[in-house]
């Protein structure tokens, strides 16, 4: 255990790690959005980094980067946590940037579901896109499901340095009218797989694909 606001804490902590999850996020009870999700994720990205750890997976949030999505306005209320959680974004880019021996993921995902249908439903039942234009909802079990595929990749080339929007297929939609376009258009990348293997397969590392405006 460590505490992600000290930097000292994190570096002993993630020492000789072969891969690192980090799914904290701000709260009333704990640190801040600013604390956790900016400074903390920035600061687990340089340990990851300085100690060499093979894959860093990081949980972020669809409409991270679309300001004006009723998403993002939604959830920003409390503490600015989206801004927050794009700049975490931001400085685990400019952590990695460079480095050869360790890698990041960021997995967007839709809405969390609530307990009442808090199942696995395992790959199948996902879709993956990139770009922030989809969302959806997802539950917590199917979440940290693929945030554990994900950290098992360590060194390989699968996910390397990639960001990516996760959730169930039946509830895909766009994080802002204007991007409704994107459900129906065969050129945009819709990824579906009924393993892990097949899933990640097509999703490309960051700078590899087009961003729509």
């Amino acid at each position: 255990a460590c505490d992600v606001r000290d930097p000292a804490s994190l570096r002993a902590a993630v020492g000789g790690a072969g891969a690192v999850i980090y799914a904290a996020s701000g709260s009333k009870k704990g640190g801040s959005p600013h604390e956790v999700d900016n400074e903390g994720v920035v600061a687990a990205a340089d340990a990851c980094v300085k100690g060499a750890v093979p894959r860093y997976v990081v949980i972020s949030s669809t409409a991270v980067t679309r300001p004006k999505s009723l998403g993002y306005l939604f959830t920003d209320v409390y503490g600015h946590i989206m801004g927050e959680k794009k700049l975490g974004e931001d400085g685990v880019y400019a952590a990695f940037r460079g480095s050869t021996k360790s890698a990041y993921t960021i997995i967007r995902p839709g809405g969390l579901e609530e307990p009442k249908e808090n199942v696995i439903q395992g790959p199948a039942a996902l879709e993956v896109s990139q770009g922030d234009v989809l969302a959806g909802i997802v539950s917590r079990m199917d979440l940290a499901e693929v945030a554990v595929e994900a950290a098992a990749l360590g060194d390989s080339s699968r996910l390397r340095d990639a960001s990516f929007e996760l959730y169930y297929t039946k509830g895909a939609q766009p994080c802002e009218g204007r991007f409704k376009r994107f459900l129906a258009d065969p050129a945009f990348p819709r990824v579906h797989g009924d393993t892990y293997q097949a899933l990640f397969a097509g999703v490309r590392s960051d700078g590899a694909y087009a961003v729509p405006a």
